[in-house]
């Protein structure tokens, strides 16, 4: 008897044992869905909030909050406050127009925050209370500001070795000087024709061409490359912490439209047969399948009527071929809409290392136009596709969900609804956060399964702005738990437009 008990506990109870020690390990150790809780502050700026928030330790331990605008008579200011202590300023600067932009980032080991103006960049100095030259550099903003001043990310990692680097457009391109390891910064180089100069009327303009970065080259070390119409100019990173600023170019097989293609067009807009016109253009350059090379989104449009369009998105993986990086004319994967898709966002849902996609879609037809008007009402869909194990996506998509967005066609006020994926509960998985309501979010949570996420959903009142683009997402305690940060315009009253809501996840 003894002999046939433990021959059923070989043969059921230690597998059982087994799977269910696996099934533990695979459960977030996180707290339930239901008991999801934000720990909520409101900071009061004084002025108008009209830029996005940046967040970094900038004063000894604590999190900082840097926020930008003007005040009720057009003076712009830059203040920075303490999350955990937010009556009052650690900074309030009146910016003048010698200061043109801002940023944060990690140089010599702590955080600093950071300003252009002519000719050199600045740094904030907390002790001293003084804004004091970083380095010279010449830049793109060679003059005064006319305007507002801005956040621009010219302080960040551009090669990957988790140092903060400066890169500032020009003129002649962009400027970069890489970080070294001992905090001090690398001989500057020019990325040669990075930039791009239009004439018009009579007008000369110049503008930064969006500039990527991955392994192009067959090295091991990470590269920056811009794309130019249907042609990629890559810079190669060498050995001595500096890129080279004369590129390669690689020619594009993809059906794109040169810059030259693409500024006729643009001049003859009005004068142009639509009906039946194709566009096709990069929409993004960046490693989708995570094997570090860059990977292309093309789009095209299909022009079927001014009120009739529609498009697809392609996915063209990157390959290396010898020591240059190339991609196959047929796309990898095609994403196909009766509709107008829009709005990609690339995240890894389901954290196998792979960055899975989020389209919005809207149908667009001249009766759905007219209906639209009538009922102030858009319908949007939300698809969201999963990269398989193959590096491609699936015809249909994994999950869909609905929304809308709503406009008054006598104020000409936008209700757009606040739409986020991010991880919430820090268990690796992305999780779905859909504005349901003026004032209501709805959390679906991340699963391990096809659809992605829980069919139930966690709801939380919390006072939104009505442009939902205005809440953004941050890990502001760095405790791998996505928090919120929502900010508000003028049409949401004036006194919300100079306040801040932090909501951080416990």
């Amino acid at each position: 008897m003894c002999e046939e008990i433990n021959r059923f506990r070989a043969a059921i109870v230690a597998p059982v044992r087994a799977c269910l020690a696996s099934l533990i390990l695979l459960l977030p150790a996180s707290l339930p869905a239901s008991e999801l809780k934000f720990n909520e502050t409101v900071i009061g700026a004084g002025f108008r909030i009209e830029q996005p928030v940046l967040v970094a330790s900038l004063s000894g331990d604590g999190r900082h909050v840097v926020l930008g605008g003007r005040t009720d008579d057009h003076r712009q200011r830059v203040a920075v406050f303490d999350i955990d202590n937010p009556d009052r300023a650690l900074l309030s600067l009146e910016a003048g127009a010698h200061l043109i932009a801002y940023d944060v980032g990690r140089v010599g080991g702590a955080d600093a925050l950071f300003f252009i103006e002519p000719g050199r960049i600045m740094r904030y100095d907390f002790v001293t209370d003084e804004i004091v030259e970083f380095v010279e550099i010449r830049t793109i903003y060679g003059q005064q500001r006319a305007g507002m001043i801005i956040p621009i990310d010219f302080i960040r990692d551009i090669n990957g070795d988790d140092l903060d680097d400066i890169v500032v457009p020009d003129t002649a391109g962009y400027r970069v000087r890489l970080q070294r390891l001992d905090g001090t910064l690398g001989n500057e180089v020019v990325l040669q024709g990075s930039s791009a100069m239009t004439v018009s009327d009579g007008r000369v303009s110049f503008s930064s061409r969006p500039l990527v970065s991955g392994e192009m080259t067959g090295d091991d070390l990470r590269d920056l490359a811009v794309w130019r119409g249907d042609e990629l100019q890559i810079y190669a990173q060498l050995p001595d912490d500096r890129f080279d600023g004369e590129p390669r170019v690689i020619k594009l097989r993809l059906g794109l439209q040169t810059e030259a293609e693409l500024q006729v067009r643009q001049d003859g807009f009005g004068a142009v047969n639509q009906d039946g016109l194709v566009e096709t253009r990069i929409w993004s350059i960046e490693d989708l399948n995570g094997d570090d090379l860059p990977d292309v989104l093309t789009e095209s449009l299909l022009n079927k009527g001014v009120f009739d369009k529609e498009n697809d998105f392609r996915m063209h993986l990157g390959r290396l071929d010898g020591e240059n990086i190339d991609f196959f004319e047929t796309e990898d994967a095609l994403l196909a809409s009766s509709g107008l898709q829009y709005g990609i966002v690339t995240r890894d849902f389901d954290g196998d290392g792979r960055k899975d996609l989020l389209l919005r879609k809207v149908q667009m037809s001249f009766g759905r136009v007219i209906r639209a008007l009538l009922s102030g009402n858009v319908s949007l869909q939300l698809h969201f596709y999963r990269m398989t194990d193959d590096d491609t996506f699936a015809d249909k998509a994994d999950y869909v969900a609905k929304t809308n967005v709503r406009f008054s066609v006598g104020s000409g006020q936008v209700d757009i609804p606040a739409i986020r994926v991010a991880d919430f509960d820090a268990d690796g998985l992305m999780d779905l956060m859909m504005q349901t309501d003026s004032d209501e979010l709805s959390f679906q949570f991340g699963i391990r399964e096809k659809q992605l996420f829980a069919k139930k959903a966690v709801k939380r009142d919390v006072q939104l702005p009505r442009n939902g683009e205005l809440v953004t997402i941050e890990d502001l305690n760095e405790d791998g738990r996505a928090d919120l940060v929502i900010r508000y315009n003028e049409s949401d009253g004036d006194a919300p437009s100079k306040t801040i809501r932090v909501l951080i996840t416990e």
